[in-house]
């Protein structure tokens, strides 16, 4: 990403942000490190994602914000070894160890970042930031005895933060805890009864410990301390996938699929899914490996464990969970497809091809394997392959919304404009509200310099879809263009209030997962931005679509 070509008033407006979001919030220095990263302010996009996962440090789309915002630019790679030869030339800079260990830990080298943390809190003893970090490094690597001997040094260090508290709470809870849980969540408030985490993480300790009232009590004086723990968290940019499938039963039978189980015939396996449905993916892999021991369905959970390893992007441990079940069980499409965005999200795009194709040859009317193929397809370049995967996958499945946005999508990257507009024309003639398809209208028409079409374009998103962040942020950055800086202040600060995410404008891998039917953005800049070079008034153009187009946006009499 090059450097932003911003005015010093722009950038002033933009940096202003920061001051005026609530700092506890954690969705919006997400959103607000979107928009950052979308305005090329990297370090400061950085900055924003990083406090987000200070906040909240289970919101998985911050934490592939910042993967994007470090790899994808380089910064990663540049700060790492800044960080390490100012530690060559001076090795007791507490300020650029505290750095690095931390880029470690977000980043999920929790290893590196153990051994950053131990050096400082060998330079000083009774360094309880660097113990907390120790605690947390510890308990994202799967080793939650050792994350409690940590929090517990850190409660004998400073036993009046209830910070501390906290998190001894929380990993007692991971652990099953509840009643040591409920004593250190208890003392957390009682050190500060505005901690809004401490309450809220107490409402599920009371709830399993069967105290409802208490519980309710504790989860309504959370919100109203935190009110944006009200809205579900997302963990990942995904949307729901419903669309019929023509082999549905076929595949059901070679692959496991969800069912409601009573008793305690698979407890493990239960308790692993709800480990998982709160977010708790290391104590979920635990109960899923206690339920192999234990005998519980095999199959059953080592697909459970291969998808909780694709949504924490631990491809190697997917990838060797789906070869096993593929051995096993090597005619089924949903296990070659989910192989493939594996090994897709890895990198390894050659290799997810020749899954997707391997899931074609056993079922060739699997619509989702000819959608990600032609994802695949796009990525190598290979546009006119890709835009017939995509074309397939309608075929077989014409209300397929994703495949036809991909499409869309596409050939707005290769500049066939008035072919993007169509194929974003027949998602809105199936689904009239359909927010991404008007928002990717606006974004064509932003392409042709029609700015005032673009706002329509992007109002219409907007009214189909009131939380659909990205067609706020798109329509500000189109009220800018059109002078119209107050109106753009509202739509960013709008913006700046929704869920955690930004659906930004990228291609969509299909999956299809035992409890989350979805896909997965894999375009490799958050926005999804095309370089262009400048067009506009000189492009020709059907006019008769660009009418119709209009009649379309224009705002109701």
């Amino acid at each position: 990403m090059t450097a932003p070509a911003l005015s010093e008033r722009d950038l002033a407006v933009l940096r202003s942000f920061a001051r005026r979001i609530d700092p506890s919030d954690a969705g919006a220095h997400n959103n607000l490190g979107v928009l950052y990263y979308q305005k090329g302010l990297v370090e400061d996009a950085i900055a924003a994602f990083t406090r987000a996962l200070e906040l909240d440090p289970k919101m998985q789309v911050a934490q592939r914000n910042l993967e994007i915002a470090y790899h994808d630019t380089g910064y990663y790679d540049r700060r790492v070894a800044q960080l390490r030869e100012r530690l060559r030339q001076a090795p007791d800079d507490r300020e650029a160890r505290w750095e690095l260990g931390r880029a470690y830990a977000i980043l999920g080298a929790h290893a590196e970042a153990v051994g950053e943390f131990e050096q400082l809190l060998a330079q000083k003893a009774d360094d309880v930031a660097s113990i907390i970090q120790l605690g947390l490094a510890e308990k994202n690597r799967g080793r939650p005895e050792a994350a409690t001997e940590w929090f517990l040094r850190g409660v004998e260090l400073d036993p009046e933060s209830t910070v501390v508290h906290f998190y001894l709470g929380e990993i007692y809870y991971n652990r099953g805890l509840n009643a040591e849980a409920f004593a250190a969540l208890e003392r957390a408030v009682e050190l500060n009864p505005d901690n809004a985490n401490a309450h809220y993480l107490m409402a599920f300790v009371l709830g399993d410990m069967g105290r409802h009232q208490d519980a309710r009590a504790a989860s309504k004086r959370a919100i109203q301390l935190n009110p944006p723990l009200a809205r579900a968290q997302t963990n990942l940019s995904l949307e729901r996938y419903n669309a019929e499938r023509r082999s549905q039963e076929r595949r059901q039978r070679l692959a496991p699929e969800p069912q409601v189980v009573e008793g305690n015939e698979l407890a493990h396996y239960n308790l692993g899914l709800a480990f998982r449905q709160k977010g708790y993916y290391n104590e979920a892999l635990r109960e899923y490996r206690l339920a192999l021991e234990r005998g519980e369905d095999r199959r059953l959970t080592l697909q459970a464990m291969a998808e909780l390893h694709l949504l924490k992007h631990d491809f190697a441990a997917a990838l060797e969970l789906y070869d096993t079940l593929l051995r096993e069980v090597p005619d089924s499409p949903k296990l070659w497809n989910e192989r493939g965005v594996v090994l897709h999200q890895a990198g390894r795009t050659d290799e997810a091809l020749a899954s997707y194709r391997h899931a074609l040859e056993v079922d060739g009317k699997y619509a989702l394997a000819w959608n990600n193929l032609g994802v695949g397809q796009a990525h190598d370049a290979d546009g006119d392959a890709a835009i017939e995967s995509f074309r397939t996958a309608l075929r077989l499945q014409s209300a397929f919304s994703a495949a036809r946005l991909n499409l869309a999508l596409l050939l707005y990257q290769l500049r066939r404009f008035q072919l993007a507009l169509e194929a974003y024309r027949q998602v809105l003639s199936s689904e009239p509200n359909s927010a991404p398809a008007w928002n990717g209208v606006g974004l064509v028409l932003v392409e042709l310099k029609r700015f005032q079409d673009a706002r329509n374009a992007f109002v219409r998103a907007v009214e189909a879809d009131p939380e659909h962040a990205g067609a706020h942020y798109n329509l500000s950055f189109t009220l800018s263009n059109l002078g119209d800086f107050d109106g753009a202040l509202r739509a960013t600060k709008r913006a700046l209030e929704l869920d955690p995410y930004y659906v930004s404008q990228k291609f969509a891998l299909t999956i299809d997962l035992q409890y989350e039917k979805a896909t997965i953005g894999i375009a490799p800049e958050i926005s999804a931005d095309v370089t262009a070079e400048s067009i506009g008034e000189d492009f020709n153009f059907d006019q008769r679509l660009l009418d119709n187009i209009f009649q379309e946006l224009a705002p109701p009499a």
